[in-house]
């Protein structure tokens, strides 16, 4: 089909191939963006559990060290099971547990505290004088952290 000089723009059919290819490439842009969010989410619960971890382990090995008697080992503090530790003079009460909201909740004498989020158990056990504490956060692909206590001021328990 001829045009005379004063036709000016684009036909149907070249209107049409240039829609196809702006969608191709949309949908290439979207597809990429969606797997880079994903990815940068994931890691940020990731990120998030090791923090809590971190966070956990300060208080627990503060406690564990100062403690003037473990209960019987293994405890694990979950949801259900707490840890109750005793420590100083006068004494200081110190009681560990899971809260609902997946909280490892830290009471001092009767005031409760956080002491860090995204936990779902905390599992110590003992020999001779040593603890080993593992921490199993609760974000999906957060490993469980494990560290021993030891050296306790005191002696052993």
């Amino acid at each position: 089909m001829r045009r005379s000089a004063r036709q000016r723009g684009f036909t149907l059919v070249e209107m049409m191939v240039g829609m196809a290819i702006l969608s191709v490439v949309a949908v290439a842009m979207a597809g990429t963006f969606l797997v880079a969010n994903r990815a940068v989410s994931n890691e940020a619960r990731v990120i998030a559990a090791d923090e809590a971890v971190s966070g956990a382990s300060v208080w627990l090995t503060r406690d564990l060290n100062s403690a003037a008697a473990l209960p019987a080992l293994p405890v694990t503090i979950n949801i259900l099971n707490t840890l109750t530790l005793t420590y100083g003079s006068p004494p200081v009460i110190i009681q560990y547990r899971v809260d609902n909201n997946r909280d490892l909740v830290r009471t001092i004498n009767g005031v409760a505290t956080s002491a860090a989020r995204g936990i779902t158990s905390v599992a110590i056990t003992s020999a001779g004088c040593y603890a080993t504490v593992t921490i199993q956060p609760s974000a999906t692909g957060a490993t469980a952290a494990t560290f021993n206590v030891s050296n306790r001021p005191g002696g052993c328990w």
